[in-house]
């Protein structure tokens, strides 16, 4: 009876399939090799679309500009916006920009650390502080179909 299971003609080829299903043909690994070349192609273009234009630093209390800045300067800036209930220390350097300091209790401002994209803001709403960073129009921070 065990000379029977060695010869079955399925359990013997099933390693053979098997093997075969996983490594595919050239033309199987050619296809491959282009789907994945176009989605490198595309992301890399996504990539270049979002981060076109310079971006720049708004610093606002309320509704009034007070500053705005780039935010690859070749200089880092320090910034006080004097607020509400005191001044906000604001660093913009290193293509980043933060709050350092700031006169409110919770320091959430603070805590949220370094923003560098385009769209991302820091508010100290006690002292009616806005960082906005803003880019060029056609920038985008997603795709849907």
């Amino acid at each position: 009876m065990n000379s029977r299971l060695d010869n079955d003609p399925i359990e013997n080829h099933e390693p053979q399939r098997l093997r075969h299903w996983l490594l595919g043909s050239w033309m199987d690994r050619l296809l491959l090799v282009l789907v994945l070349g176009g989605i490198l192609v595309g992301w890399m273009h996504i990539r270049e679309l979002a981060g076109s234009g310079t971006p720049m630093v708004d610093i606002y209390h309320g509704r009034t500009l007070l500053a705005e800045y780039p935010l690859h300067g070749k200089v880092p800036v320090h910034f006080a916006a004097e607020g509400e209930i005191g001044i906000s220390d604001i660093i913009i350097g290193d293509g980043a920009v933060f709050i350092s300091e700031s006169p409110c209790r919770s320091k959430r401002c603070i805590r949220t650390g370094h923003h560098h994209r385009i769209g991302d803001s820091i508010a100290c709403v006690p002292n009616r502080i806005l960082v906005a960073i803003r880019g060029d129009t056609k920038a985008f921070d997603a795709v849907v179909e």
